[in-house]
């Protein structure tokens, strides 16, 4: 077998496109000069990949499997020139990282503040977005790495370095009548109204899990969000209303406190730095990684 990687750059992209037309003018080639290279692949690989038809490209059964495989080599093709541009020209360059609007401000950029006056002519691509999609960009290597809450296990073709845990709380403004009690129980809270991440939320479904096992009526939302901006935490410290929150949000805002809720077991969350399962990590990925952990140092 002698796979060529313009083949595999041309069959991501017709898997990408599920067009002939298409995919073929993403790639600047002729759409014949793609059909033959995709025959090419099936012939090298001995499989059928892709079902062609008038509604244009399926990946078959086997297709799929090698579809991980593909994305792999291109990645692991894409970081070779990288890493090697970067000692061209003394191992400035470029380095893509992704961050949730949760750990932007609270860990990327005291990072930054680290990391960008040792390395003059270091460019740094920030990409803000939801965790999922932030791992799915690091697994296919649009992302070098990726800065985010979890609260499980990635998937299997990406790594996690554990920074901090950033359990969640209940909190309020310092001025609520609550904050005057020694321990609360959830039924203390009913008739409250919350600001609560969205439905979708594996935090939202957690603290949904706590009343369900108590018995007691969901919370009401008066308002759900995907993080807690500064905004959101004015908000919060000038109204009655109380809130699920990262614990690491509470120094950002001085007028907000955590409520002495017993929830039972902790609602888990961490912050982890994720990158591609096999990478080969560049000087800036490490440099980054030492800034990351310096900044968590300060945090803890």
């Amino acid at each position: 077998m002698n796979l060529s990687l313009r083949d595999i750059e041309y069959f991501l992209a017709a898997v990408e496109h599920g067009n002939l037309d298409r995919a073929a003018a993403s790639c600047g080639v002729s759409q014949p000069a793609l059909s033959k290279s995709l025959q090419r692949l099936e012939a090298d690989t001995g499989l059928g990949l892709l079902d062609r038809s008038r509604r244009g490209l399926r990946l078959t059964s086997s297709g799929l499997v090698f579809l991980e495989h593909a994305r792999k080599l291109w990645a692991e093709y894409r970081d070779a020139v990288r890493h090697a541009t970067e000692l061209r020209v003394g191992q400035a360059g470029l380095l893509r990282v992704g961050v949730t609007g949760a750990t932007v401000d609270s860990v990327a950029m005291p990072a930054m503040r680290r990391l960008l006056p040792r390395r003059p002519a270091l460019r740094v691509q920030l990409t803000q977005g939801l965790s999922d999609d932030l791992n799915e960009l690091v697994a296919s290597g649009a992302l070098d790495l990726a800065v985010t809450p979890i609260y499980a296990d990635v998937p299997v073709t990406l790594h996690q370095e554990l920074i901090v845990e950033d359990r969640l709380c209940v909190a309020a403004s310092r001025r609520h009548p609550l904050t005057a009690r020694r321990k609360l129980a959830l039924r203390d809270l009913a008739g409250l109204r919350w600001i609560l991440p969205k439905p979708s939320s594996i935090a939202r479904n957690a603290l949904d899990a706590r009343y369900a096992e108590n018995g007691l009526p969901l919370p009401a939302a008066a308002l759900e969000v995907e993080h807690f901006s500064k905004g959101t935490l004015e908000l919060l410290a000038h109204s009655d209303l109380v809130a699920l929150l990262p614990q690491s949000a509470l120094a950002a805002a001085r007028d907000v406190v955590a409520l002495p809720v017993a929830l039972g077991p902790p609602l888990p969350r961490s912050i982890a730095l994720i990158s591609r399962q096999g990478t080969t990590w560049s000087p800036l990925m490490n440099e980054f990684r030492r800034a990351i952990l310096d900044t968590a140092a300060d945090m803890a």
